[in-house]
């Protein structure tokens, strides 16, 4: 019995690296793919390799697509997140699956939300200085905010002068969900952990 909780636990430390690992890959190859890297380099041909499955199967199964913009590595990114959070732990603690899944459903919402609360501050600080409508940069910051921001104004007086409190509402929002929901399923997780887990 010693010997199968040390190999399940060996296991679940070499899927937590591996996981790692690949969660870089994803993020290098992400930001690589801003600039818009030669197809036939070596080290951009080796990420696509590696992360292109994940995407495309992700992209078959949800929309992932707002505005022409992929948001597949993000997905990506939360599921490892998500897998490492739960797998690995109940692989550790040979135990603790339900708790495990809710810790590593909060993680992943939390991961999820405060990349675009990072994007709604930044499209909101840019929109301060007028930026050129045509800028790839200012597209994709509009692409991922203004539909979310232009249903808020069709409901709510959010127009102030000529300031737009969307973006403020918005964050408001997202601080609130973060507080409230992913955090609420972090620390059941963790309450059912500490009452000998499910």
């Amino acid at each position: 019995m010693e010997g199968m909780n040390s190999l399940l636990t060996g296991i679940g430390q070499i899927l937590h690296i591996v996981l790692n690992v690949y969660l870089w890959i994803i993020i290098i190859g992400a930001l690589i793919s801003w600039v818009n890297p030669d197809p036939f380099n070596p080290i951009v041909r080796f990420l696509r390799k590696v992360t292109d499955p994940l995407f495309f199967w992700l992209r078959r199964h949800m929309p992932l697509v707002m505005g022409g913009i992929d948001i597949s590595p993000v997905i990506a990114i939360a599921l490892i997140v998500f897998i490492d959070n739960t797998l690995v732990p109940t692989l550790i603690e040979q135990g603790n699956l339900i708790a495990n899944i809710l810790i590593g459903a909060g993680q992943s919402i939390i991961l999820i939300l405060n990349f675009y609360l990072t994007i709604v501050i930044i499209a909101a600080v840019v929109s301060f200085v007028n930026p050129s409508p045509y800028n790839p940069i200012v597209r994709i910051l509009s692409a991922f905010t203004e539909p979310l921001f232009s249903w808020f104004r069709r409901r709510l007086p959010l127009v102030v002068g000529n300031i737009d409190l969307s973006p403020a509402l918005v964050i408001v929002i997202i601080l609130i969900i973060n507080s409230l929901v992913s955090r609420t399923l972090i620390q059941l997780g963790y309450t059912l952990k500490i009452k000998g887990g499910l």
